[in-house]
């Protein structure tokens, strides 16, 4: 059986490799066979370079929705964002997260595999590559920068590995053992091999035929985050130093115009982007560009007149979309009302764009916030008179229902998330899978704030007032004078990074994944569901949030009852913070080599 998972491995690289055009070179590559490809410096690059379309197709796994690329980098399950439905709401409500569940074939075997399908060919790429010397220095660099990039990635989900640093061949297959490794393993590994990527990479790919490719900049960022996890914060503090000292990228001095393109690897703070393009080689394309936006054109409140014909979606609107996870009232609620990140990272109003479609609405009354005791303003229009729309006013919940709907559909009034929304490649009339927008996996703000954080920890104040009101100032905000504390990193990480697939990570390995999930996953409503199980004397109270966490004043006060807002966090608990082995991965390995992670079994 291992022989042959190791010949279909080996046959479908190399088809890999000839079939998947080079996407920064226009030549032929029929010359390189299996063998030439470990025999010949070029072929180990073709190898390194084909690691690049094998990752940038994760935004299509699990299913014909991206549904493994929307969990990794869509933040699902984390803390920020409130969940619809679909058909991923088992994991996102932890009612049935198991490891032979469905949500198993759809997102934890396709990343373990992904993610080992990738080490693999980088330990082939590192073993071979030796052997030539001096001229793959820079391939086996890169490959080093994969493997190490997979195994935090499993480590950042799974925290129990195999780890393997040799190819596989037909002389050693039969003799794996299939052991949990040591965690001092993992991180010497990761260690070793970012050491060599920083010390084998060029300084700089941007703006360049290579662009795309990582260099020192990504495994220096890479390497910090490694080291936070290993709480090495001096090493976290050098590695950010020595990325902004070498001056290869630069923070945007405009949050409002970061993400508002497709080409997102030109973006001056772009570390590492997947590069995504419909010209031959640039992929399949992804359906990430619809998945976080607010889904108001359904409503028949959006038009467009092309070719002297009424059209229904409208940019202005963002086109069809059909979103189903979005940013929750605890997330909103962390930005001062002047920071330009509302403006840059979300859209937070819809308009009238159908002159058919106006409606009259009666008055509604101040509420006050039981809580809190603030007055805030209703998802309806709050005028002393009936008010009739016209083209231009922005859409309240209350139009939805005199629109003829008899509910109020929260998908169609909460904010979008802009940094994935595709107005540059993706029809504005198809919800489908074809945006061609790059997608950024790591920025250089990131890095700052993982600098902020290491000097909190190492007592240097001044330098984490420096690195956290970099990034704190630029969204407009007054800078900090006073002290840089935990609390105050953990919120910007959320302002800064939201929707962008880091905050897992940042709470696991602070420890605070569980009881940030507790306190705001999903959202509140101001009762539950008929459906809802939940324990009175918790959630009569306070709607089963914090109490000290009020309604954003905005968009939630009136949303009463929905199951998706709520379960989340009565059906979450502590050992939910490790992904569960796939049982397929299990029942290879042997259960007595490598058990299921405490509390899926």
């Amino acid at each position: 059986m291992k022989r042959i998972i190791y010949y279909i491995l080996l046959i479908t690289f190399s088809a890999t490799i000839v079939s998947c055009e080079d996407f920064l070179r226009e030549e032929s590559e029929y010359q390189f066979t299996t063998n030439s490809l470990f025999e010949t410096p070029e072929g180990l690059e073709k190898m390194v370079i084909a690691l690049y379309p094998y990752e940038r197709s994760i935004s299509r796994a699990g299913n014909s929705n991206g549904f493994l690329g929307s969990f990794l980098w869509g933040e699902r399950t984390t803390d920020l964002v409130v969940f619809t439905t679909g058909d991923d709401a088992n994991l996102s409500r932890y009612t049935s997260p198991g490891p032979s569940s469905n949500i198993g074939d759809l997102i934890y075997n396709p990343f373990w595999t992904r993610r080992y399908y990738l080490i693999g060919r980088a330990n082939e790429i590192i073993y071979y590559g030796k052997e030539f010397g001096d001229e793959t220095i820079e391939t086996v660099a890169e490959a080093s920068f994969w493997r190490a990039y997979c195994y935090y990635g499993l480590w950042s989900r799974f925290s129990r590995l195999f780890l393997t640093t040799e190819p596989i061949t037909r002389d050693n297959m039969e003799d794996l053992v299939y052991t949990p490794a040591d965690s001092a393993d993992v991180f010497k590994l990761m260690y070793e091999d970012l050491t060599r990527a920083v010390e084998g990479l060029p300084a700089s790919r941007k703006n360049t035929d290579q662009s795309g490719r990582v260099d020192r900049a990504a495994a220096r960022h890479l390497k910090a985050l490694v080291a936070a996890w290993a709480k090495d914060w001096q090493t976290v503090a050098d590695e950010v130093e020595a990325i902004e000292a070498e001056g290869a990228y630069t923070l945007a001095t405009d949050v409002t115009n970061i993400f508002n393109r497709q080409d997102l690897h030109n973006v001056s703070e772009a570390l590492f982007t997947l590069i995504f393009s419909n010209e031959r080689g640039g992929g399949d394309g992804h359906r990430l560009g619809t998945q976080y936006i607010n889904t108001i054109a359904e409503q028949s409140y959006t038009t467009k007149l092309v070719n002297g014909q009424q059209v229904k979606y409208h940019e202005d609107n963002l086109g069809k979309s059909w979103g189903l996870v979005f940013p929750n009232s605890y997330l909103m609620s962390l930005y001062n009302p002047d920071d330009q990140r509302l403006k840059g990272y979300y859209k937070k109003d819809y308009t009238y764009q159908n002159p058919e479609a106006i409606v009259t609405v009666p008055p509604s009354d101040l509420l006050i916030d039981e809580n809190t005791g603030r007055p805030y303003r209703t998802t309806f229009n709050m005028s002393g008179q009936d008010v009739t729309t016209s083209i231009g006013d922005i859409i309240y919940g209350r139009d939805l229902v005199a629109g003829g709907k008899n509910k109020l559909d929260r998908r169609a009034i909460l904010p979008s998330s802009l940094k994935m929304c595709d107005l540059y490649t993706k029809s504005l009339d198809t919800d489908g899978p074809i945006s061609y927008k790059d997608q950024i996996i790591y920025r250089l703000s990131e890095s700052f704030l993982l600098a902020a954080e290491a000097h909190d920890h190492l007592g240097n104040q001044e330098r984490a007032r420096y690195y956290y009101n970099q990034i704190w100032t630029r969204a407009g905000n007054e800078p900090v004078t006073g002290e840089i504390t935990f609390d105050m990193i953990r919120d910007e990480n959320a302002r800064e990074l939201a929707f962008e697939g880091r905050r897992w990570d940042f709470l696991k390995r602070n420890g605070i994944w569980y009881s940030q999930m507790a306190k705001y996953a999903g959202d509140f409503t101001q009762y539950p569901g008929a459906g809802t199980l939940y324990d009175r004397t918790t959630y009569t109270e306070n709607n089963g949030r914090d109490p000290e966490f009020g309604p954003n004043p905005d968009y939630y006060a009136d949303f009463t009852g929905s199951d998706n807002d709520v379960l989340v966090r009565f059906n979450v608990r502590p050992f939910h913070v490790n992904w569960p082995i796939p049982q397929a991965q299990i029942d290879a390995m042997g259960e007595e080599n490598f058990p299921q992670t405490e509390g899926y079994r």
